[in-house]
């Protein structure tokens, strides 16, 4: 019988990895998301699309360019829907030899070459992390999108840095808050403990802060969320601040609700009470800027009203799941 003699020195295996889009009529920006992937000095282990079928034609072609990615799709379940979707797709795909990370991504993003490599290096490595992304820059290179999530004591989660020169100040590796979902990865072997009523994503919230809701739940359960700012890619962003107009108000509505829903399903009642004055405060301010310059959000309040009894079941769920995991192992 022969056999392999292990020695102290030896180098684990790399970290596995697949990717998950979804795509929402982005085609020219997802043919330069699949270059950048195929691109990678790691390459992944599989790549699915999931496709809201806006256009079939277009999609079609695009699969037809790239035979060894998987494209499947449906109706518009907004990124929620099509994030769940895409992460079981890839995990059904694998079976048992399941990728150690799934990536997901918004079509409009572009990996820098060494993107994967350089954050799974970074995280392989550390069990508590569940989530982590890299630096997030805008089209020019110079300007930050998103180095990580911050939460502050007003709860409405900020991209830190967006739309700042990028000049060193988010150059630290160091957990953060929450994640952007326009590059996230997510370790495979937590993904149990973070679905909460069969979904990843809640897809109550359709769009927008399903991403920092996912990054607080973790948080919650008590794992991290790690910013890995040498893992670099660029975002060219459909929502930014000077644009917000032009987004569909459907849209925007979704985003105002998701921030009560996002709330009331995770913070505490002691970080409640601390942050009271300044949720407060800042609520005031959002309800007078709404009524004066956008009345046009006000039927949110009533969304998010609608929503309220199934975020507290889900916040009894995620209280019940977090003292699951501070059990006996």
């Amino acid at each position: 019988m022969t056999g392999t003699i292990e020695t102290g020195d030896a180098s684990p295996p790399r970290a596995t990895w697949s990717v998950g889009i979804v795509n929402h009529g982005s085609f020219g920006d997802l043919e330069a998301c699949l270059a950048a992937i195929a691109r990678q000095s790691h390459p992944p282990d599989d790549v699915a699309v999931w496709d809201t079928g806006v256009d079939a034609g277009a999609i079609a072609d695009l699969a037809a360019r790239h035979a060894d990615v998987y494209f499947a799709g449906g109706t518009n379940e907004g990124y929620a829907g099509g994030a769940n979707r895409v992460v079981r797709a890839l995990l059904d795909r694998a079976g048992a030899t399941a990728p150690t990370f799934v990536l997901l991504l918004n079509p409009d993003v572009t990996l820098d070459r060494d993107f994967a490599e350089t954050l799974l290096a970074a995280v392989a490595s550390e069990p508590a992390v569940a989530l982590a992304t890299g630096k997030l820059l805008r089209a020019d290179r110079r300007t930050l999108d998103s180095a990580g999530i911050a939460f502050p004591p007003h709860r409405r989660p900020r991209d830190r840095g967006s739309e700042s020169p990028d000049d060193g100040r988010f150059d630290r590796a160091e957990d953060v808050d929450a994640a952007s979902g326009a590059a996230l990865l997510v370790r495979t072997r937590t993904i149990d403990h973070l679905t909460i009523e069969g979904e990843l994503f809640d897809e109550t919230f359709f769009a927008y802060h399903e991403d920092t809701d996912l990054g607080w739940r973790a948080r919650r359960l008590g794992y991290r969320v790690r910013y890995v700012p040498s893992a670099v890619a660029v975002h060219a962003r459909g929502w930014k601040k000077a644009g917000r107009k032009r987004i569909p108000v459907e849209i925007r509505r979704h985003s105002f609700k998701n921030h009560y829903l996002q709330l009331v399903k995770n913070e505490t009642r002691s970080e409640f009470i601390r942050n009271a004055p300044s949720i407060l405060g800042w609520e005031i301010l959002r309800l007078g800027f709404t009524v004066l310059c956008d009345p046009r959000l006000l039927p949110a309040y009533l969304d998010a009203a609608s929503a309220l009894p199934e975020a507290f079941r889900k916040r009894r769920a995620i209280a019940a799941r977090a003292c699951e995991l501070e059990g006996p192992t």
